[in-house]
């Protein structure tokens, strides 16, 4: 029988949070990016959370034991009402009827389960002011960002609108944080790709650098998607369910065949263990593996390799329409945040602490 799973939860040195440190896993990655505000903190090599999110992990990590800070009587929390099976049923029923993914019907429905649990009450009965309540809530308890409040606001007026065919009048959307993308430089990007000694892992991640792709596009690269007479790769279903081609680097080719001679995969380029594609927390912990192994201490994760893709190719000169294509973007407005990190026009520009 195999050992019970557990947690511990330690203080951390930033105030009203709580460290979470276990022995890694698949299982405990897939779990933890279901919590809805987490922070990994690369130098403790572990996993953060605000401490008022405590009774959000017991509920994820069920059946676990939680050691530590959390051992003894649970905190009160206030799920006394539950979102129900019909209810999640009609919510699931509708967004599939629209395609919508199943990442994004199991991220709504992991909002109107915490919005249930909130209120204490059935989302039909639902009011404006409970709306508010719970935005005020995720912003002044859960620190969330404007990314979260809108999605939260997007989950629940498709409920209410669509599943429970009655209105739902929300307030004004917050303002969404401009950030900038994480971004590696050359030199770093190259060590990052060199770094795992598994030459199926080093494929993966330079595909993701050299060709500018989304860690699900990695994961869903099929054998036929490698067109190596015409030097590209046909992105089939990326974000908005949309086909694209984009480059494949030369000095790529010879490496993809060696991984292939070696670890001859069947359909999927990178085979998982039951034979289907390998895990997106698969790479993602390829990647901080690969990233700590390359002794770089930026808060990146392996969609910075995406970002740093587009970047480089900016400050090269590549006219930003093509970069648009390669990356699949709909709008150029999307691709033109890369022209406030590129260093082209930086460059150029003398500081005057230097005379």
């Amino acid at each position: 029988m195999p050992a019970q799973r557990s947690l511990k939860i330690v203080d951390c040195d930033r105030e009203g949070w709580l460290g979470i440190e276990t022995p890694y896993s698949p299982l405990f990655l897939d779990l933890m990016h279901a919590v809805s505000i987490r922070w990994y903190n690369v130098d403790k090599r572990r996993w953060e959370i605000p401490a008022k999110l405590l009774p959000e992990v017991r509920e994820i990590f069920a059946g676990w034991v939680l050691l530590g800070k959390a051992e003894g009587k649970a905190e009160d929390h206030p799920d006394t009402v539950s979102l129900s099976v019909t209810e999640t049923a009609r919510i699931e029923t509708a967004m599939r009827a629209r395609k919508y993914s199943i990442r994004t019907i199991k991220r709504y429905l992991q909002i109107m389960k915490d919005f249930t649990a909130f209120l204490g009450k059935s989302p039909s009965e639902t009011t404006e002011v409970d709306i508010t309540r719970y935005l005020s809530h995720l912003e002044k308890e859960r620190e969330a960002a404007a990314a979260t409040m809108n999605q939260a606001i997007s989950a629940i007026k498709f409920s209410l609108e669509i599943a429970f065919g009655r209105e739902a009048i929300c307030t004004r959307r917050p303002r969404a944080d401009r950030k900038l993308p994480g971004v590696l430089s050359k030199d770093e990007a190259m060590r990052i790709c060199k770094a795992p000694r598994n030459i199926k892992h080093r494929v993966a991640l330079a595909l993701a650098y050299s060709a500018g792709l989304r860690v699900s596009e990695i994961a869903r690269l099929r054998i036929e998607d490698v067109d190596e007479d015409r030097g590209v790769l046909l992105v089939k279903g990326g974000k908005g369910r949309k086909d694209r081609y984009t480059i494949l680097a030369r000095n790529l080719v010879g490496m993809i065949n060696a991984y292939r001679d070696l670890h001859h995969p069947q359909t999927w380029l990178f085979e998982g263990p039951d034979g289907g594609p390998l895990s997106v927390r698969s790479l993602q912990a390829v990647f901080y593996k690969a990233r700590d192994d390359a002794g770089i201490d930026k808060q990146v994760s392996i969609h910075s390799l995406r970002h740093s893709f587009a970047t480089h190719l900016l400050e090269d000169g590549t006219d930003i329409r093509y970069i648009q294509t390669l990356l699949g973007h709909s709008s150029a407005k999307t691709t033109q945040i890369y022209t406030h990190v590129a260093r082209k026009d930086v460059l150029r520009i003398r500081s005057p602490f230097d005379d």
